[in-house]
């Protein structure tokens, strides 16, 4: 019988596959790391860090998702499409899917590691620190998003027919920045809309992907979701609002007084169910999304000093219709590269990026406020490991 080993400090580029086997396939081990965080996805219960292992050695990280074996067909069935759509993803700044695989009752998709923090983490820092990320940090960030969806939003089919890919999850979790590199990754695909042949048809009033990031067309209070690729960029502007003010839109007090006074929400139900839960239920949600107001917007940018071409961008990107807001993800990154460009010589980018990231990190590893609030994604602090697990047979191969 094995002895636990004992807890090490660890950094996130020196993290060590423990002996436990999630599951083998063609000769390879897929070794337990740690497990990840809960998943947005409503049937995956269990996601992990891993290392495949072969006889050639061990290899670089990797993300396993478990999809248990009493999971519903149809949640293998959107595991299937997501593959299928990311075998088509061919950009820097979206994250690869390496494959999903059967075994015994079980499905694992593996998925690449960007090895440093998702936004919501990123956001965290900024707490334990006291001070927010830079205005060049938040524009590179959301500039790099925007190339990833006008890649995804312009794709076609290998007969030129375009594919009509909607991310509907771009939020604080499903962005990464590496902590070497900088580089950015827009991640998880799973609740996209596309034109695939054959996919599984969203029932009407379920609502995919994010609820805390959702343009107001994808939450109507009444009649039909009429949804283009433009709800993606008003996610993105959630996104940037929250990055250089550190408020989250439907958050804001002003919203919610809004949404209470105007529209009643202690009466008012709307006939929308929510795939991923939010902080506050879907009618909520709903509610606060037609009642927000650029006024709003405004004073949350005034607080945080942030910069007239940038304010610019957001009023755009924030608009209630459609029709305001940038035509394309390709001029929402015009537009963001032209407010990096005029912000200094050279232009901020990845290296800066990186280097901020890390004395984010080291700031707040430090921070007295540590004790009190932790950084709910593993490894981002040398000192936030878990202790390793022993070894255990592949899952196909354990009693149920």
């Amino acid at each position: 019988m094995h002895s636990p080993p004992s807890r090490q400090r660890q950094t996130a580029s020196g993290k060590e596959a423990t002996r436990r086997v999630l599951f083998s396939h063609e000769g390879t081990d897929f070794l337990e790391v740690w497990p990840l965080p809960d998943s947005d996805r409503p049937h995956a219960s269990e996601r992990y860090l891993a290392r495949p292992r072969t006889s050639q050695g061990v290899g670089p990280l990797v993300e396993v998702t478990v999809l248990p074996a009493h999971a519903p067909r149809e949640a293998r069935l959107r595991l299937e499409e997501e593959v299928w759509l990311a075998s088509r993803l061919q950009h820097p700044a979206i994250a690869r899917v390496h494959g999903l695989y059967e075994v015994g009752e079980d499905f694992f998709l593996v998925s690449e590691h960007v090895d440093g923090c998702d936004l919501e983490t990123v956001g965290v820092l900024t707490t334990l620190r006291q001070a927010r990320m830079s205005e060049a940090f938040a524009l590179y960030v959301a500039s790099e998003v925007a190339g990833a969806l006008d890649h995804a939003h312009t794709l076609k089919d290998e007969r030129g027919a375009p594919l009509g890919i909607i991310h509907r999850a771009v939020g604080g979790e499903s962005i990464r920045v590496e902590r070497a590199t900088g580089a950015v990754k827009l991640a998880d695909f799973a609740a996209a809309f596309c034109l695939m042949p054959g996919r599984v048809p969203s029932p009407e009033g379920l609502v995919r992907g994010l609820l805390d990031t959702a343009a107001p067309e994808r939450l109507p209070l009444t009649g039909r979701a009429e949804v283009d690729a433009r709800a993606d960029l008003f996610s993105l502007g959630v996104v940037l609002l929250d990055l250089l003010t550190g408020r989250v839109l439907y958050d804001l007090e002003p919203v919610e007084a809004a949404a209470e006074q105007a529209l009643g929400v202690r009466k008012r139900r709307v006939k929308l169910k929510a795939e991923v839960p939010s902080w506050v239920s879907v009618t909520q949600m709903a509610l606060r999304a037609a009642a927000f107001h650029p006024s709003h917007v405004e004073a949350v940018m005034r607080e945080a000093g942030v910069s007239a071409p940038v304010g610019d961008v957001l009023r755009k990107l924030l608009r209630h219709e459609p029709d305001a807001r940038y035509a394309t993800a390709a001029e929402v990154r015009a537009a963001l590269q032209a407010c990096l460009g005029a912000a200094g010589d050279p232009p901020y980018g990845a290296p800066e990026a990186a280097r901020e990231l890390c004395q984010a990190i080291a700031e707040a590893e430090e921070s007295v406020l540590r004790e009190e609030l932790g950084v709910f994604e593993l490894g981002v602090f040398a000192d936030d490991v878990p202790p390793p697990r022993e070894d255990t047979p592949p899952r196909a191969l354990r009693g149920r």
